[in-house]
């Protein structure tokens, strides 16, 4: 008697979304072993439920024969993939199942992206194994459940300050001068390796795959239409120097330079000496490159409170006494300098600061710490974690993407299926104060970090 064959199919949800690319783990195993089978070919054929058809279509054992005689193939061998051109393609055949229900052939090959004609419909993947004499090895049917459609996107408008722009645009239009304004996106999109770690159990299944999070974060990052993208989830910090290019010719460098610090601190309740001292390290090298006189933006996830000591340490430039939860085993503080000169501000704490603002938004903040009063919205906890800092001597807030409150988040935790973070996006508009436009900057130096990294390894 020969060896036993399946197929095993295994996605990511039984939940297929419109607009989703459905991507199945497909594989070939001995029933109760790890056998490694023989050189197989596996073919596929999706289809979609269509129960007005009458059931008098050919008969479920038509396709198994017609994929036995088919020749172009995938091959599959020896742990190599070789492809061939061309799948099972007979979309519009007609089968009927063992319980009387009609499919019609939709998709012939290992993946399918689900259309608007397949919503409220289910699908039928059709998966088989032909070993390389033409036998059938084995064949595995996967049934899901009805195509739903894509949650429609909630949009998120700027706030843009009219008293700083009254002089050249008196009618306040919501579109930013280009030629001045820049737009910076800082946005945690949560790392695919943590949707699958049970934290999320709130979200339904299928809104934590990485395809459709992928999808609609990408749409909502584009939706923003930012010049500069600082996205985290690296646990590093990335710092570039940027100047403004226009029609391929570079400006004049005094007016147009900026540096961009981008960070993800580390988390985690028992390291805060871990993340008092990466953003220690952080400024320290930063420092050097604003003594140079070029406007400075952080962004990033900070894990760290309003009122925390690194909070403080950023905003105030100085940490003074630590905060009760600090915890320092190895006294690292002892050797870190804790003040600094850069007159740092958080670009939101603009929203209490002026007078065009509603107070259905200023009502989204906390007023005593001048920040959102969230970021992140998970089940682990609520509250301020990210942060978009600037020089405000040298930098003016031209505008801000509106906070979420829990009403726009439809009350759900995050992630969800209309926001795909566990963190929420948060946007400025800055322009260059016309103090620091004629100003000749000096070189910074080609790392920062370099000669601080030499002494603190003495």
């Amino acid at each position: 008697m020969g060896l036993e064959w399946e197929v095993q199919v295994r996605f990511p949800s039984d939940t297929p979304v419109a607009g989703i690319e459905l991507n199945p783990w497909v594989r070939v195993n001995y029933k109760g072993s790890y056998v490694s089978p023989p050189n197989y070919a596996l073919q596929f054929a999706w289809y979609r439920e269509f129960s007005t058809l009458p059931k008098c279509v050919e008969d479920y054992v038509a396709f198994q024969d017609h994929a036995s005689r088919d020749s172009s193939m995938t091959i599959y061998g020896g742990g190599l993939n070789q492809e061939k051109h061309g799948l099972l393609n007979s979309e519009g055949l007609k089968i009927v199942d063992g319980e009387g229900k009609t499919w019609i052939q939709v998709g012939s090959s290992r993946t399918y992206t689900p259309s608007e004609d397949d919503i409220n419909s289910s699908l039928r993947l059709v998966s088989v194994a032909i070993d390389d004499m033409g036998i059938k090895m084995s064949i595995n049917v996967f049934v899901t459940t009805p195509v739903i459609r894509l949650p429609r996107p909630y949009p998120r408008h700027m706030i843009v300050f009219c008293s700083l722009r009254k002089l050249r645009n008196p009618k306040c239009i919501a579109t930013p001068f280009k030629e001045e304004s820049f737009r910076v996106l800082s946005y945690n999109i949560l790392a695919d390796l943590y949707t699958v770690s049970g934290a999320y159990t709130h979200c339904p299944n299928w809104a934590l795959t990485w395809e459709y999070r992928r999808r609609n974060l990408l749409n909502e990052i584009l939706s923003y239409d930012a010049d500069i993208l600082c996205l985290q989830e690296d646990n590093v910090a990335l710092v570039v120097i940027l100047e403004e290019k226009d029609n391929g010719r570079s400006q004049d460098a005094a007016r147009s330079t900026i540096c961009v610090a981008n960070t993800h601190i580390h988390r985690g309740s028992d390291a805060s000496d871990v993340r008092l001292f990466q953003v220690v390290n952080l400024i320290r090298g930063l420092e050097k490159i604003d003594s140079s006189g070029i406007p400075i933006l952080i962004c990033g996830d900070m894990n760290s409170l309003p009122g925390s000591d690194p909070h403080r340490f950023l905003i105030n430039g100085e940490v003074g006494c630590f905060s009760e939860k600090f915890r320092d085993p190895l006294g690292i503080h002892k050797h870190l300098k804790l003040s600094h000169s850069m007159h740092l501000a958080c670009a939101y704490a603009h929203l209490l600061d002026s007078n065009e603002v509603g107070q259905h938004q200023k009502g989204k903040m906390d007023y005593q710490a001048m920040e959102p009063l969230f970021t992140c919205f998970k089940p682990s906890l609520t509250g301020t974690l990210d942060y978009i800092l600037y020089s405000k001597n040298r930098l003016k807030v031209d505008g801000l993407l509106k906070l979420l409150d829990y009403d726009s988040l439809e009350k759900r935790l995050l992630p969800s299926p209309l926001w795909s973070s566990d963190h929420v996006a948060l946007m400025a508009n800055f322009r260059v104060k016309r103090a620091s436009r004629g100003v000749q900057y000096l070189s910074p130096p080609p790392d920062p970090w370099e000669q601080q990294n030499k002494q603190t390894d003495v």
